[in-house]
């Protein structure tokens, strides 16, 4: 499972106040604790009001700097991305392409750069509620994206989560994953998980549970908090249980390494 840190995301607004002071501390601080809780990859968003051509490079340096580890740029500006993609050290990721054509305009920018890439299964049509309006979007971005030489390993399909509350999304969005993993093998589904529990009570407790859910269709990459140790114990025991770590060594290194030591 790749975990994609969630942390540094200025549309929050404790995050995104201390973007306006350019409080640098604050976010070394959540890149250094998000890798040290065993994220892969760190997502960073920069969305502030005429501020995100400069607030994204800023972040880009300001984390490279503390942590060793490859950055998610979360951004729909091109302008943006072109400035923070020349700046990243290792070979980073885009969040997100999707199915609307306005998107598209990055293509030669993408080429260029050859980033992996979340492609999100929204389009004009909106985003997909059924089962094979989502696979529907996917297969068209799949292969658009292959037919220009993106490989399937680069690319992380994202096949929406939305609230379980309103309808039967949760099942929805498992059947699509089982479907897509079938009909691309090699191709990553990825999921930013907490939507599904909005508007319900113990949220924490929901999106927990439809991530294992999520895990067990063939989802293997997912914008989480890293620093939320029940989470991170949640996967790696999945993991185990579905042959995804092999002879389980993950699972035993952790436990020798004491993270899970609040367990009985």
């Amino acid at each position: 499972m790749l975990i994609i840190g969630e942390l540094i995301n200025c549309t929050r607004k404790k995050v995104g106040e201390a973007a306006q002071r350019r409080d640098a501390e604050f976010f070394q601080d959540l890149a250094r604790k998000q890798a040290k809780a065993g994220a892969h990859m760190l997502d960073l968003n920069g969305d502030l009001p005429n501020q995100e051509a400069e607030l994204l490079s800023w972040l880009v340096d300001l984390v490279q700097g503390v942590v060793d580890i490859p950055l998610c740029l979360d951004s729909a500006d091109p302008k943006a991305l072109m400035k923070a993609l020349s700046l990243c050290k290792q070979r980073p990721m885009i969040n997100s392409l999707s199915d609307e054509p306005a998107r598209w305009t990055m293509l030669p920018m993408l080429k260029e750069h050859h980033p992996k890439l979340i492609a999100l299964c929204t389009s004009e049509a909106g985003v997909p509620t059924g089962v094979e309006d989502r696979v529907a979007t996917a297969s068209r971005l799949i292969d658009r994206l292959t037919a220009e030489g993106f490989a399937l390993a680069d690319i992380y399909v994202d096949l929406c989560v939305l609230p379980v509350a309103a309808g039967p999304h949760g099942q929805n969005l498992l059947a699509a994953v089982t479907k897509v993993a079938a009909a691309y093998p090699g191709v990553h589904l990825s999921a930013g998980v907490s939507n599904v529990s909005f508007g319900l009570p113990l949220r924490k407790l929901l999106n927990e549970a439809f991530l294992l859910l999520l895990m067990s269709h063939g989802l293997d990459a997912a914008i989480v908090d890293p620093c939320d140790r029940q989470l991170m114990m949640n996967i790696m025991a999945a993991e185990a249980l579905l042959g995804k770590d092999r002879c389980c060594r993950g699972y035993l290194s952790a436990y020798r390494e004491g993270k899970f030591a609040q367990v009985a």
